[in-house]
């Protein structure tokens, strides 16, 4: 009996005796691998598993028109969109944006599911000593050409009479740099 055959008598196995060596190697390793729990994970698993359920969460349809006719997009998409928009200013970060809808209002091709944008309540982090009139303004304003591009024409318009603008937190630095990610 050779060395290479008494090893593969002892594992049952066709294996060569390197390659049995190297399996039970990376067997152990596999092992050690499942009990290692990192010290972080339980501060990395909440933000993980939030981002993970925001990402797939589903959204509710709201109404849009083209030149072809009605379609939906996701209030998820048109929140981004507003987003993306929004935090090009200086000076604030977007912490949250309210889409408000309600059901279209008239039956036919407007009754069917998805509801109709009324309105927008953006909540602001701002810069201390930044100007809010002007700046909520700018924001309204560039909400409002956001929803018209992305919804179309909708009736009732979305204008800036239904956007509410709302200075949720006050930094002395950059508001960009401290706004909670969790929030997101």
């Amino acid at each position: 009996m050779t060395p290479d055959s008494s090893a593969r008598a002892d594992t049952g196995s066709d294996l060569p005796a390197g390659e049995v060596r190297d399996q039970a190697v990376l067997r152990s390793a596999a092992d050690a691998l499942r009990e290692h729990v990192d010290d972080r994970w339980v501060e990395v698993a909440d933000l993980v598993l939030a981002r993970a359920i925001a990402a797939t969460r589903p959204s509710r349809p709201v109404l849009a028109r083209a030149s072809s006719g009605a379609f939906h997009v996701a209030e998820q998409v048109l929140v981004s969109s507003l987003r993306a928009s929004i935090d090009r200013l200086e000076d604030c970060e977007v912490v949250d944006i309210d889409i408000q809808t309600r059901p279209p209002g008239r039956a036919g091709a407007d009754d069917w599911a998805g509801e109709v944008c009324t309105g927008v309540l953006i909540a602001l982090a701002v810069r201390y000593g930044t100007v809010l009139i002007p700046l909520a303004d700018q924001v309204r304003r560039l909400a409002s050409e956001r929803i018209d591009r992305v919804l179309g024409h909708v009736v009732p318009s979305v204008d800036v009479s239904a956007m509410h603008v709302h200075v949720a937190d006050v930094t002395r630095g950059d508001p960009k740099l401290g706004v909670d990610a969790r929030q997101r």
